[in-house]
């Protein structure tokens, strides 16, 4: 059910998935060329931060089978991890504020699975059995779907395990990634009438001792169930169609410091903060000539917990009036709660008179969203080379932490003298968001789409309430964040045009953007001192940032079977009102590649080869220091460009089984991604610290089978 598509909407079909070669439903995304607006921070192997255009997590909207979807904490948890691959319909990716009906964001990620599978000929059940393995950390993931049903009547019930440990750089280093995780998806269909059917879905995860290179934490246990219905009605007779959905999610997590790998001779992460606390109590010049090594055994110890609530409905109903023209309307509801603590012993270490040194909290005191909302969309044709979308929303949101919460310590929302409430935790607004656009029939072989949108959001919890939480959002991993509960809404104002050509041996597209965001939040910064490289960032709203960027791909048929094809990407964000690079801003990548497949109709089999080609990036994020500092400070260190290619494909044998192998970075190069977490390196002479940084895996041969019944 839906209105014309938007110009910056992409559609990723439910064959890129069923034919991928990686278990993770964010990596397929970042690894497909065709969705070049999407990249990821990956934190670990069961862990992507999606990127789109720039927009991160909170200014992107992620929704799954209708539901909300935001991660229980955004360094340590990923909301796409939960879902088995085969089970998906299809994604839409709509890189600006081009749609009204999810919720407000200024770009979107919906994921739709497959419904329950109905047969016209009596019951039926199947079991569909698959296995994935990555030679390089031992990777694996195992998954059993059994499924069936009847005219009216079906069900689907999901389990997957997947398992992995350290994986190699290019250079032989082996990185911190292990994890440990099961996951179930189930879900029953039921078809109450020949027009409307009800789709009810639980999913539920255990994950346990996760590593997450260069950050303070690992997860030593994450759970997550959610449970999601949707009630679907379509008459194609009337045009006439409705859908309402509801859905409640709970996740819940604990880590600490404790994993050895946190403090490898290799790969020093914590051993800078020991070294820090060891300093403490040693009469040392300032600055110091020499850094303080810690004892052996002489360590911090932290831990850390949250959970997040999520429960809401959205309902919505369209009427086809003519061939070409469509009205839409609905209201949603969105309910978040989220809440983590944080602490820490330091009580191995002592201060100048001798005394163990005193432990401390931090955190995110339980904080909650609620946000209703109503929306309308039409759809019409004005000429006949012409189709026209408008769409319109507004809603209601509010915040709030509660005090009780509100560490009584050594909290930044509370005064140093009376111990009151210093901020007012309690925020509303009213938001609003349309967009217009237009697809353009130009030629027989040439299409056009442009549109303009605007859109409002909230900054999320964690902006508006952090505590001092140890969060690493930053390319350091080593980042502190103070929130700011009277932080302004940010609005986007975005443009897009794209021109697709489709001939039958040629085929390309050519899309670009421009976003003006006002009020954008970003983060005043510390000077990083030495030894720990802790950087302090406190959450405020800059007068207006931009977001400019294009994107090109382009596929041509050689011969029979043969298929070349090349993308081309950039993206540029900028702080105007300080005239500087905004952090976590992609360099420009290319991609060229050839494919050859079987043109029978059975299509069973396929290779491909690819080059992907990434730039340097010397565009470096600049923030506003910290006062009473006055001036700018460097967020970010140059990342070199790096070029790496692989190979993959697939054979299916025979109808119900389907086998796909390859090898990414092919030619085993070490490099690393700009988004990739980093530990500066200490400043003091005879430093046994350099920088710590989180290479991407080398080459990595992988195979898998998927055998239907």
């Amino acid at each position: 059910m839906g209105l014309n598509e938007a110009p910056a909407v992409d559609i990723v079909t439910a064959q890129t998935f069923n034919l991928t070669a990686t278990p993770d439903m964010g990596e397929t995304l970042v690894n497909n060329p065709t969705t070049q607006t999407v990249r990821a921070r990956q934190r670990s192997q069961v862990g992507f931060d999606p990127r789109i255009r720039g927009f991160y997590n909170g200014q992107i909207y992620t929704a799954h089978d209708g539901s909300y979807q935001f991660p229980v904490r955004s360094d340590l948890d990923g909301v796409f991890s939960k879902i088995d691959q085969s089970l998906i319909g299809n994604v839409q990716v709509y890189s600006g504020p081009y749609t009204v009906r999810y919720g407000s964001g200024f770009s979107f990620l919906n994921v739709d699975t497959i419904p329950a599978p109905r047969y016209n000929c009596g019951w039926e059940n199947h079991i569909r059995l698959g296995t994935n393995v990555r030679t390089n950390g031992g990777q694996t993931y195992n998954t059993m779907t059994l499924f069936g049903g009847g005219e009216s009547l079906g069900y689907f019930a999901n389990v997957g395990y997947r398992k992995g440990s350290d994986y190699a750089a290019g250079d032989g280093l082996l990185v911190p990634s292990s994890y440990d995780a099961f996951n179930l998806f189930t879900g029953i269909g039921y078809d109450i009438d020949d027009q409307t059917r009800s789709e009810l879905r639980y999913t539920h995860i255990d994950q346990d001792n996760t590593e997450y290179a260069g950050q303070f934490f690992d997860v030593d246990d994450l759970k997550s169930d959610g449970l999601t219905h949707s009630l679907i009605h379509r008459d194609d007779r009337a045009g006439f169609a409705y859908r309402v959905d509801s859905w409640v999610n709970y996740t819940e997590f604990n880590g600490d410091t404790s994993n050895g790998s946190k403090r490898r001779a290799n790969f020093p992460v914590l051993q800078r903060v020991d070294d820090a606390l060891a300093a403490v109590g040693v009469h040392n010049t300032d600055p110091p000539t020499t850094p303080t090594i810690a004892a052996p055994g002489q360590e911090f110890f932290g831990t850390v917990n949250g959970d997040l609530i999520s429960a809401g409905m959205r309902a919505g109903v369209t009427q086809e009036i003519d061939r070409d023209t469509t009205l839409g309307a609905g209201f949603d509801l969105r309910y978040v709660r989220q809440e983590i603590d944080e602490s820490f012993d330091l009580s191995d270490f002592d201060d100048l008179s001798g005394n163990p040194l005193l432990g401390f909290n931090t955190g995110l005191p339980a904080a909650e969203l609620f946000e209703p909302g109503l929306y309308t969309e039409y759809s019409f044709k004005p000429k006949p080379f012409l189709q026209t979308a408008v769409g319109a929303r507004i809603s209601f949101a509010q915040t709030e932490a509660d005090p009780r919460d509100v560490d009584l310590g050594r909290s930044n929302f509370r005064d140093l003298g009376t111990g009151a409430i210093n901020s007012d935790l309690d925020v509303s607004d009213v938001l609003s968001a349309f967009f217009l656009t237009n697809d353009i029939d130009l030629a027989p072989a040439w299409k056009a789409r442009i549109g303009f949108g605007y859109a409002e959001r909230l900054p999320n919890l964690e902006q508006r309430y952090s505590d001092g939480l140890f969060l690493a959002i930053i390319q350091n991993g080593f980042s502190r964040i103070i929130g700011d509960p009277t932080l302004s809404k940010e609005r986007n104002w975005q443009v897009d045009a794209r021109v697709n050509m489709e001939y039958d041996y040629l085929r390309a597209r050519l899309s670009g953007f421009h976003s003006w965001i006002v009020d954008y939040v970003t983060y005043q910064a510390n000077e990083v001192s030495d030894p720990t490289g802790a950087q302090l960032l406190r959450a405020i709203n800059t007068e207006y940032a931009t977001l400019t960027g294009f994107e090109y791909y382009c596929e041509a048929d050689l011969v029979d079977g043969w298929q070349v094809f090349g993308t081309l990407a950039y993206l540029d964000g900028r702080d105007r009102e300080i005239d500087q690079p905004l952090s976590g801003i992609n360099p420009l990548e290319g991609r060229l590649g050839l494919r050859l497949t079987d043109t029978r109709p059975e299509n069973a089999w396929g290779v491909e080869w690819g080059l992907r080609m990434v730039d340097n990036q010397d565009r470096l994020a600049t923030l506003r220091t910290v006062p009473p500092a006055t001036g700018v400070v460097e967020l970010e260190t140059a990342t070199p460009g790096f070029t790496t290619s692989y190979l993959r494909g697939y054979i299916r044998p025979t109808n119900n089984v389907n086998i796909t192998m390859g090898v990414e970075n092919l030619f085993d190069n070490n490099y690393y991604e700009h988004l990739n977490l980093r530990l500066p390196a200490q400043q003091l002479p005879q430093s046994p610290y350099g920088q710590t940084v989180v290479l991407s895996p080398g080459i990595t041969p992988y195979f898998g089978i998927e055998v239907d019944y």
